[in-house]
């Protein structure tokens, strides 16, 4: 009987993790910056219309640093760390003239939910 049930427990954790990975991130269009594209992880947990929420309040802010212009971002990328059991969350900015590469990172509050 023991084994059964640890057969199912670790069938049910497999199973779990297993949404936490394969589960698709969202994206959704900057209402500030109709140029920008703001990408919620599959670990975030957020809607579609949520993340651009999210990514919308991390943009009016500006750009975290001199280093870059607002102006010149094509991608914000927001995750959560340990597949969304973490309590901090990280944006990711990407710029026109390295659209693949992450040029900046930083900690921000993660959403409420």
């Amino acid at each position: 009987m023991f084994r059964i049930g640890l057969i199912v427990l670790v069938a049910l954790v497999a199973a779990l993790v297993g949404v936490l990975v394969l589960r698709p991130g969202v994206a959704a269009t900057s209402s500030l910056d109709p140029d920008v594209t703001v990408e919620c992880t599959a670990a975030t947990g957020v809607s579609d219309a949520a993340c651009g929420a999210w990514g919308d309040v991390i943009l009016a802010d500006g750009s975290p640093t001199t280093t870059f212009e607002a102006e010149d971002l094509v991608r914000l990328r927001l995750d959560r760390g340990l597949l969304g059991f973490a309590g901090s969350c990280a944006a990711e900015w990407f710029l026109s003239r390295y659209p693949d590469e992450v040029i900046w990172t930083e900690e921000v509050d993660c959403p409420r939910g």
